[in-house]
């Protein structure tokens, strides 16, 4: 089998583990994890053109146009030598993002973490973060060693106001609604490799490197 560079893209509901994955896998096969919030975020605080568009519909709440988020992304995308492979994580959210996406530049893999909701609510509603160094903790699959204290800082530990449970209800809600069509649409382009996360982090990142390694993608070689 031809060996390849990793062009994809990563989805997943809230609480699947997606952004720990994104950064263990672009280590490993070599290539730049972009994040699309991480991008409006370094628009804004640029204060470019985009960045001013963006903050007009973040500070008020508003969902972002497609139009916009696809300008920011594609943006990124030029910046960078494609061929030689990225990751993207939260890009796209919805086939019309997918199709404007395959207008740039044509993705060989589309990774879904598959969760359930009730797994997805348990997680991000166990979850906590300090007040202080902002370190993550779970009540139950990573506690403090006290109590609702941070082990490194020994600041407060919180639940954040995006983990209450009407919060993630409702991301859950336009997730399946607008992303999960994305399952489809790549199924359709050969390119889908969906896996279950309801697992330990390692056993996860052990079964996408394998399965992706087994697809052809390349490792990236490691200076010793």
């Amino acid at each position: 089998m031809a060996r390849k560079r990793l062009r994809a893209v990563l989805f997943g509901p809230q609480g699947s583990g997606k952004g720990t994955q994104g950064r263990m896998l672009a280590d490993h096969f070599g290539v730049p994890l972009i994040g699309s919030g991480e991008l409006f975020r370094a628009e804004i605080q640029e204060k470019t053109a985009l960045g001013k568009l963006v903050k007009s519909y973040v500070s008020r709440g508003a969902l972002v146009p497609d139009e916009l988020v696809n300008a920011v992304v594609q943006k990124q995308l030029k910046t960078i030598a494609v061929d030689r492979g990225f990751l993207l994580d939260g890009y796209p959210r919805n086939v019309d993002q997918a199709e404007s996406l395959d207008g740039v530049v044509k993705i060989n893999l589309a990774l879904q973490i598959k969760i359930g909701d009730a797994e997805s609510l348990r997680r991000l509603l166990g979850r906590r973060q300090c007040t202080g160094c902002k370190t993550i903790f779970h009540v139950q699959d990573h506690p403090p060693a006290v109590a609702n204290v941070c082990d490194a800082c020994g600041q407060p530990l919180v639940l954040r106001d995006d983990d209450r449970e009407e919060v993630i209800r409702t991301r859950l809600e336009a997730y399946h609604f607008m992303t999960e069509p994305l399952t489809s649409y790549y199924r359709q382009q050969g390119v889908l490799l969906a896996v279950k996360g309801e697992q330990p982090i390692a056993s996860l990142y052990e079964e996408l490197v394998r399965k992706m390694t087994k697809l052809g993608f390349v490792p990236a070689k490691k200076s010793v």
